[in-house]
């Protein structure tokens, strides 16, 4: 009975010192120049205080990176936040309906080394201003059991902004945190 519970023990808290795994999807056609301009897209009035802050995260973030904030800058950042139950893949489809791509794999063995309730989700995009293309995207996520997504905020803006030179990929970036 005793060793039941000592292994009980050992397995939950082998869950909690697992890694925090930051999963980042990157997407640029082409390289994008070491210092531009950029301006804020605006944001949706029903935006919550966690989106204002994490728009006003990305934008430090590359203002550090010696980018300039600017009303007419040459690109447009768009940030999006999402929190979603873990267990929901989101897909996306054609104009039928058809499943083309999943967007956001929903927790499993291969992407999640512990326990999963929430997917924690940002998202920037930065837009050319004057031909509307994209030229990049990046989607930071971690999947999260006790976290808020205020405590993984800072570290989705970091991952999302830290690859913006380094083109299209998939990573995954194990980081100390809380599960």
């Amino acid at each position: 009975m005793m060793r039941g519970a000592v292994l009980t023990a050992a397995l939950l808290l082998a869950g909690c010192a697992s890694p925090v795994m930051t999963r980042l999807d990157t997407a640029a056609p082409a390289p994008l120049p070491s210092r531009a301009s950029f301006a804020l897209m605006p944001e949706a009035d029903e935006a919550g205080l966690l989106p204002a802050q994490a728009r006003d995260m990305v934008a430090a973030a590359l203002r550090q990176r010696g980018w300039s904030q600017a009303e007419s800058g040459s690109y447009l950042l768009a940030v999006t936040l999402a929190d979603r139950p873990a267990t929901i893949a989101l897909k996306a489809g054609d104009d039928f309906g058809k499943p083309v791509g999943t967007l956001a794999p929903a927790a499993d063995r291969s992407n999640n080394k512990g326990c999963a309730r929430r997917d924690h989700r940002l998202t920037i995009t930065l837009t050319e201003r004057a031909s509307g293309a994209v030229v990049y995207t990046g989607a930071a996520s971690e999947f999260h059991c006790k976290a808020g997504l205020d405590e993984t905020l800072p570290h989705l803006v970091a991952a999302a902004v830290e690859r913006l030179d380094t083109g299209s990929g998939r990573v995954q970036i194990a980081r100390d945190g809380a599960r």
